[in-house]
C-alpha cells in the first residue's frame, strides 16, 4: 500500500514539475484547451506580468536584457489567449500587448462572479464573462480564444468601466500608464525627462498625452523636412523612393515603438504609413529587377534591336512581378484579402488573355526569332516575296526596307511562321558566270580561253580552291557557253561585289586577248542554198526557179 502511494505522489510530483517546467518555458503556449483553461492562463500571465512590470517601471534603468526579455515572453503568451485573425499583421504586436492590458483592467472593474461556473469540457462551443459582452468561443483548430468581436470592442469597453474603482485596489492604471509613457512595455530611460516636464504635459487629450502630439507633429515636420531634401537634391532615380521608404519606416517606428502611440491614433498613422512604404519599396523592387534582368540578358552579347526589345520588354514584366509580390505582402500585412483579390482577377485575367492574343503571338514571335537568331538588325534577306534590308526588330513587328525603299512590317506571328532566306548571314559568297561567245570561236582558242579563266581566278587571293570549275558547257541557240563557278571567301556584300568586278574585267581581259566575241543574240538567215549545183539535176534545171 505504501508503495502504490509512494509511485502515485511520485507521478503526480512528475506531473506538476512538467506542468511548471512547460509553462515556465519561453516558448510553451498557453493552455487553451477550455474556457476555463484559457481564462485561468490569461489571469495569471497578465498577473505575473503587472507584477514584473511594476518592478520594471520602479527600476528601469537597473534591469537586465534577460529580465526585460521575460517581460516580452509574459506578454506574449498572454496575447495567444486572443483571437487576433482579423488585425493586420502589420499591428498584430501592438494590439495585442493593448487588448491584454485593456481585458485585465476592465476584469478588475467587474462584478466578482464565481470562476467554478466557467465551463472546463471541450464540447462548449461559446462562454460569455458574466455581466459584460466579453466572451471565449471555439476556433475552428479547436482552440478557446477571446473573440475577434471581443478584441474589437475592448477599448470601448475600458472607457465604459474606466471610472469604476479596481477590485485589487491597485491605484495604478497600467494601460494608461502604458498608453501614456514611451516605449513598449518598458519605459525607455529617455522619458525620465519627458517625466520631468510639468504635469500638463502627461495630461491625456485624445486618448494621447500632450507630449506625445507634441513630439508626433516635431517627427511629422521632420519626415517632410526630409521629403523635400530627397526629392530636392538627389538626382539618382533609383535612390529617391529608396531613401523615402528609409524615411517613413522610420516614422512608422518611431510613432510605434518610441513614442508608443495607441488607440486610433496609431491604428491611423500605421495604415497611412504603410500606404506610402510599400509602394515605395514595390518601386524599388520593380526599377531592381528590371536593370538587373536588362543587365544579365545585355552583359557580353552584341547589340542590336531585338535584343534591345527583348531586354525591355523582359526587363518590365520581372520588374511588374518584382513590385506586384512587394505590393501584394504590403496589403497582406495591412489585412486586405489579397488571395481573394488574385482569385476574382483571374476570371477577368481569361477574357483579357483571349483579348490580347494576336499581341502575344507577336510577342512570342518576337522571342521565337531572337531564340532562333535568325535575323539581325541590317541583314539583307528575303521573306517570302519581300526582299530588303531589316531596319526594326520591336516587340510587336519587325521592318524591312525593299529594294525599291518601300518600308514593309510584318507582324512578328507572321514572320516565325515564313520561310526566311538571310543573306547576309552566308559565310561565303558564290561567283557564278556564265558567259557566251561567237561561233566564229575556234575550238583551241575556247581551250585556251577556260584555262586563262582558271588561272585568272586561282591568282585571286579571295577565290578559294574548291570547289572552282571553268568549262566549256553547251552550244546555246546563238553562242557557245562557258560556264565559271568559285566561291569567295567574304560575307561582306560590299566586299564581295568589289572581288566580283575586278574578276569581271580580268576575265573579259582574257577574251579580248585571244581576239574571241560575246555572242548577242541574233538570227542568221539563208537566202541561197550553200550548194545549188547538188541540190539540182539538169532535166529540171531548166523550169527550176531558185529563189
Amino acid at each position: 500500500m505504501m508503495q502504490w502511494m509512494m509511485k502515485w505522489v511520485l507521478c503526480l510530483a512528475m506531473v506538476a514539475f512538467q506542468s511548471v517546467a512547460q509553462s515556465s518555458f519561453p516558448l510553451a503556449p498557453p493552455d487553451t484547451s477550455s474556457p476555463s483553461a484559457t481564462y485561468h492562463s490569461y489571469s495569471e500571465l497578465v498577473e505575473e506580468a503587472n507584477q514584473t512590470l511594476q518592478q520594471a517601471i520602479e527600476s528601469s534603468n537597473t534591469m537586465t536584457d534577460a529580465e526585460k526579455q521575460h517581460i516580452y515572453s509574459l506578454f506574449d503568451k498572454a496575447t495567444q489567449t486572443f483571437d487576433l485573425s482579423g488585425v493586420p499583421a502589420s499591428s498584430h504586436h501592438r494590439v495585442g500587448v493593448e487588448s491584454v492590458m485593456l481585458l485585465k483592467e476592465i476584469l478588475d472593474r467587474l462584478p466578482v462572479f464565481d470562476l467554478k461556473t466557467i465551463p472546463v469540457n471541450q464540447d462548449s462551443v461559446r462562454w460569455r464573462v458574466p455581466n459584460s459582452n466579453i466572451e471565449i468561443v471555439k476556433t475552428p483548430d479547436g482552440q478557446f480564444l477571446f473573440s475577434k468581436r471581443t478584441v474589437n470592442q475592448l477599448f470601448e469597453y475600458y472607457s465604459l468601466v474606466q471610472h469604476l474603482p479596481s477590485r485589487d485596489g491597485m491605484a495604478v492604471d497600467y494601460y494608461q500608464y502604458y498608453s501614456l509613457s514611451a516605449g513598449r512595455l518598458i519605459p525607455p530611460s529617455w522619458f525620465e525627462y519627458i517625466e520631468a516636464l510639468p504635469k500638463g504635459f502627461m495630461q491625456e487629450f485624445a486618448d494621447q498625452a500632450v507630449w506625445q502630439w507634441l513630439a508626433i507633429m516635431v517627427v511629422s515636420a521632420l519626415l517632410a523636412s526630409y521629403s523635400f531634401i530627397v526629392y530636392r537634391h538627389v538626382k539618382r532615380t533609383m535612390v529617391k523612393p529608396m531613401l523615402m521608404a528609409i524615411g517613413v519606416f522610420g516614422y512608422i517606428w518611431v510613432a510605434d515603438y518610441q513614442l508608443n502611440l495607441t488607440g486610433s491614433v496609431m491604428n491611423l498613422i500605421n495604415i497611412v504609413g504603410e500606404l506610402l512604404l510599400w509602394p515605395l519599396v514595390a518601386q524599388v523592387a520593380y526599377m531592381l529587377g528590371a536593370s538587373t534582368c536588362k543587365w544579365l540578358l545585355g552583359s557580353g552579347q552584341q547589340d542590336n534591336g531585338l535584343r534591345r526589345s527583348l531586354r525591355q520588354i523582359t526587363g518590365t514584366i520581372i520588374g511588374t512581378l518584382c513590385a506586384v509580390g512587394v505590393l501584394g505582402f504590403g496589403l497582406h500585412r495591412l489585412g486586405v484579402p489579397v488571395y481573394g483579390i488574385v482569385t476574382g482577377l483571374s476570371l477577368g485575367g481569361m477574357a483579357i488573355a483571349l483579348a490580347i492574343r494576336p499581341t502575344m503571338e507577336n510577342l512570342i514571335g518576337g522571342v521565337i526569332l531572337f531564340m532562333d537568331r535568325s535575323l539581325s538588325v541590317g541583314d539583307f534577306c528575303a521573306v517570302g516575296t519581300i526582299s530588303g534590308v531589316v531596319e526594326q526588330i520591336g516587340v510587336r513587328s519587325t521592318r524591312i526596307r525593299a529594294k525599291d525603299r518601300t518600308q514593309v512590317t510584318i507582324a512578328n506571328g507572321d514572320l516565325a511562321k515564313m520561310q526566311i532566306i538571310n543573306f547576309s548571314r552566308r559565310d561565303r559568297y558564290p561567283f557564278l558566270v556564265k558567259l557566251g561567245l561567237r561561233y566564229e570561236t575556234p575550238m583551241e582558242t575556247m581551250v585556251q580561253i577556260t584555262r586563262g579563266i582558271q588561272q585568272v581566278l586561282s591568282a585571286h587571293e579571295s577565290v578559294l580552291e574548291s570547289p572552282l570549275r571553268v568549262h566549256f558547257s553547251a552550244f546555246s541557240d546563238y553562242s557557245m557557253d562557258i560556264d565559271v563557278f568559285a566561291h569567295i571567301d567574304t560575307s561582306d556584300r560590299e566586299t564581295f561585289l568589289t572581288i566580283q568586278q575586278g574578276l569581271l574585267v580580268e576575265i573579259n581581259a582574257v577574251i579580248v586577248e585571244h581576239n574571241a566575241k560575246f555572242a548577242l543574240p541574233s538570227n542568221t538567215t539563208y537566202l541561197n542554198p550553200d550548194n545549188l549545183a547538188q541540190m539540182t539535176t539538169p532535166r529540171k534545171v531548166a523550169n527550176d526557179t531558185v529563189q
